[in-house]
């Protein structure tokens, strides 16, 4: 387990698709998990256990100074690029995904007064319904919450080393592959 504190800065100029096979990872190690990454308010975690919402809020609305709390919430769908799916199987690269989450959460709070930020991203086999990622945001203003919460979703779709296959009811399964609109909505921040 590796923890992140220090400053991370710079994003990959070329970044994993989605749709690329995922690295290779240290076989020894069934469940690789990040220790969380905590800054004065600010953690990123990838994990295997379920995300529990609440939990993860609820110390965030006790800061005094948190005015606004804007949250995303992305659970697995039964349809996506393939039909009937039961279950998305998300894998990613230990220590390199950490340090993408950690920068672009650097990024967000040089454009945005922020009091917090958390990312908690799942990773194994999540079952249709089950939160897959959690994005936090928190600002003493909406406005800011908001636009740093859309920006934060807009590079983990685009630029998250994560690789995500889709599993059916009858076992099938395939790569999820990266979107144009997702692009397309990056750009937007320049």
């Amino acid at each position: 387990m590796t923890t992140f504190t220090e400053s991370r800065a710079g994003l990959p100029d070329d970044p994993l698709r989605a749709a690329s096979p995922p690295p290779p990872v240290d076989a020894t190690d069934p469940h690789p998990e990040s220790a969380p990454a905590i800054a004065a308010g600010f953690e990123v975690r990838v994990q295997h256990a379920p995300i529990d919402a609440g939990a993860e809020l609820a110390p965030i609305v006790r800061n005094p100074n948190v005015g606004a709390v804007v949250n995303f919430l992305g659970v697995v769908r039964k349809e996506g690029d393939v039909d009937d799916v039961v279950a998305l199987e998300v894998e990613h690269y230990p220590t390199m995904t950490e340090q993408a989450l950690w920068s672009i959460v650097e990024e967000a709070t040089a454009r945005w007064r922020l009091e917090a930020v958390r990312i908690v991203h799942r990773v194994g086999r999540i079952p249709l319904g089950q939160p897959v990622v959690l994005v936090v945001v928190a600002a003493a203003h909406r406005a800011s919450a908001f636009d740093a919460c859309e920006f934060l979703m807009d590079f983990l779709k685009t630029h998250a080393p994560f690789w995500k296959k889709e599993i059916r009811h009858d076992g099938e399964s395939g790569w999820v592959e990266a979107k144009a609109h997702d692009d397309l909505a990056m750009r937007r921040w320049g």
